[in-house]
């Protein structure tokens, strides 16, 4: 959802300080395909908790996130204690978000494509998918930088953080983004000597 929000922000050009977009694992084909299975999704997930540390250890064990030191940080942001009913709830009930779905991702692909700054699409994955006909042709046409991050989940960011992290500093400096437009330095790169 924040990947589609973000575009949305971006394509309506209110922003005169953005200075680039990443979104993170959400295309249009992908979402569009998926939100038939999204009430069952997420009535099939875990309602409450006893405690913080047995909610983040059904989040590793479920797959939703891969990472078990990313999941402590994350995870207890994302519930609130019930006095009456003595457990843990997720924060955010998002079955009653349910009328918003279909626009939040009907377009985006094209949306993404019309933001005028530089664009980062990162996706989880182990093989392109096949959907990405459309987006292949805009990224061969320089219209956005691609990266598919093998042996992740949805949640990039959290299940390999360093390498995530990589990949935005070396968009960022690629990109020349950061204040008055100066460089910020990727990784440093081992010196050479001459024989």
């Amino acid at each position: 959802m924040g990947g589609s929000i973000a575009v949305h922000v971006a394509a309506r050009r209110s922003l005169s300080t953005l200075a680039g977009l990443l979104v993170v694992d959400v295309v249009e084909g992908t979402a569009m395909t998926s939100l038939i299975h999204m009430q069952k999704i997420i009535s099939s997930r875990m309602q409450h908790f006893s405690s913080i540390e047995k909610a983040i250890e059904w989040s590793v064990r479920g797959g939703s996130l891969r990472n078990i030191d990313s999941a402590r940080v994350s995870i207890p942001a994302t519930l609130k204690y019930d006095d009456s009913k003595k457990c843990y709830l997720y924060r955010t009930e998002l079955e009653k978000t349910e009328q918003y779905w279909k626009g939040w991702y009907e377009g985006l692909s094209d949306k993404f494509l019309s933001c005028p700054v530089p664009k980062l699409l990162l996706l989880a994955g182990t093989r392109m998918p096949s959907w990405m006909c459309g987006h292949t042709i805009g990224q061969m046409q320089g219209k956005f930088q691609m990266a598919v991050v093998r042996h992740t989940g949805h949640a990039i960011q959290e299940d390999v953080p360093d390498e995530f992290a990589t990949l935005i500093v070396n968009f960022i400096s690629r990109n020349q983004i950061g204040p008055h437009e100066i460089e910020i330095p990727g990784p440093r790169k081992p010196a050479f000597s001459k024989p």
